[in-house]
């Protein structure tokens, strides 16, 4: 669906013609409360991350809409295409204990071992000692637009319209203070996202846990 088609879905439950412009705000913000909320197959990306340029540095930069990270980091060495397995993800706090020396002259570098997110960068420890090395990463994506009439497709309008129209109608319930329908369409959404997280979370599951038997 275009911004308008869904402003169009919307006024069949919300019948009034003087708030398209907060019907329109509602359901941008209905959308990233969605994408914050959820790691929704339709926001999934990969990406290989560039490593330190300089031998010493020992941070490198997220992608510009990164949202929430899906499993742990992957090392490559590019030297010789070889995967050196998985990073640990560790608080800040460990981080700054275990490699507290990397603000010194003499720290310690290696392989990387762990990591820890902060301030929209990856800390790396300890020290890598090698520029060759490249970091897999699965993400969800959340940079935001607003939602207008010709915006085309509304993200989560085509298969969970009804889901994203609940959310429009709790939000523009609560603005005019009709708390009674706000808390009806309230209950609908968190019913729909429920369901769309248990959708996505059954697509992407492995069979481990099926035990089949013979016959």
């Amino acid at each position: 669906m275009d911004g308008a088609t869904f402003l169009t879905y919307v006024k069949k439950k919300f019948m009034r013609t003087d708030k398209d412009a907060e019907i329109y705000q509602a359901t941008t913000d209905i959308i990233a409360d969605m994408r914050l909320n959820m790691r929704a197959e339709d926001f999934k990306e990969e990406a290989y991350i560039a490593g330190i340029s300089t031998l010493g540095d020992y941070r490198i930069s997220l992608p510009t809409d990164f949202g929430h990270l899906i499993g742990d980091i992957s090392l490559i060495d590019t030297s010789d295409d070889s995967s050196l397995g998985e990073l640990d993800k560790i608080s800040k706090q460990e981080y700054d204990e275990q490699y507290g020396a990397r603000l010194l002259t003499d720290y310690t570098d290696g392989v990387p071992q762990d990591y820890c997110i902060y301030g929209g960068q990856i800390f790396l420890g300890p020290v890598p000692d090698s520029v060759d090395y490249r970091y897999q990463i699965n993400y969800t994506t959340e940079a935001y637009t607003e939602v207008a009439a010709a915006t085309d497709p509304v993200p989560f309008s085509d298969r969970y319209r009804n889901y994203l129209r609940a959310g429009v109608l709790m939000e523009m319930h609560d603005l005019l203070e009709n708390y009674e329908e706000s808390g009806y369409w309230r209950v609908k959404y968190a019913e729909g996202v429920s369901i769309i997280k248990k959708n996505d979370g059954d697509n992407i599951a492995d069979n481990s846990g099926i035990m089949y038997s013979g016959v």
